[in-house]
């Protein structure tokens, strides 16, 4: 074989491994990666059912699928761009929405909390419509750029706090009306009730709220959500604040 025929089939194999490297980039692109996995946890596939597969260290999550860390266990995620979530044992969250454009650095990601605990260190982001939320049953987190978490309890009420940067807390009070039924009979209907402390009324069925640095909010399983108020860092140190932020120096975010 010639000089010229093998610079030739040399330069051939360069181009097509640029050309496989750039698809599995592309690929990628639309992918969390499981960076830590202590203890065990399942990842389920839409529509799957009850068939779950063991998630390991280095496996990729993709949109639609669903994470459940089992008991003393953690889970770290990586996101393209460098975000990363972690969710403390019997988290049970879904990817709503996960994609990521590497060349205009666009990134959307939607992640809904059915239960357990999150701590969240979100890079700044870069273009005016992209997104990092968080969902509950009854609101929506969302950030441009900061440290957090959320507490899920069982009843569906809610804890967001802010521990660098600011969250909008978007959300919609559940079970404000109900419908009167088109024929029959008049049926009871519930008459208004008190929350208690530390909620206080919303008269809008939606509402809004900018929760900043060292602040937190609660929300009610009805959807009611609390004002804003300081928390201390200190007396907010339990095992999984201290261990976050242990990771997050680990790691130099």
């Amino acid at each position: 074989m010639s000089i010229r025929k093998r610079l030739f089939y040399l330069s051939s194999i360069v181009l097509f491994a640029f050309f496989l490297a750039a698809i599995s980039l592309h690929a990628d692109d639309s992918q969390a990666v499981a960076t830590m996995v202590d203890g065990k946890a399942y990842v389920y596939a839409k529509g799957a059912g009850k068939a779950g597969a063991v998630l390991r260290k280095n496996d990729r999550v993709q949109s639609n699928q669903e994470i459940r860390v089992g008991e003393r266990s953690r889970v770290e995620l990586r996101f393209p761009d460098g975000t990363i979530m972690r969710f403390a044992e019997k988290s049970v969250v879904r990817m709503e929405d996960l994609s990521f454009d590497a060349k205009t650095q666009n990134k959307k990601v939607k992640v809904d909390m059915g239960g357990g605990k999150l701590w969240a260190n979100v890079k700044k982001l870069v273009t005016s419509d992209s997104k990092v939320e968080v969902k509950t049953v009854n609101a929506v987190a969302g950030v441009r750029g900061t440290v957090y978490r959320v507490n899920v309890e069982d009843d569906n009420s809610a804890m967001i706090k802010v521990y660098d940067g600011s969250v909008y807390v978007d959300g919609k009070q559940q079970g404000t009306s109900q419908k009167t039924p088109a024929s029959g009979p008049p049926v009871p209907v519930s008459g208004p009730h008190e929350v208690p402390p530390p909620y206080h009324e919303v008269t809008m069925e939606e509402w809004h709220v900018i929760v900043k640095s060292f602040q937190q909010i609660t929300i009610s399983p009805q959807g009611l959500a609390s004002k804003p108020e300081e928390f201390n860092a200190q007396q907010d140190m339990d095992d999984w604040v201290k261990w976050n932020q242990e990771r997050d120096r680990q790691l130099a975010l």
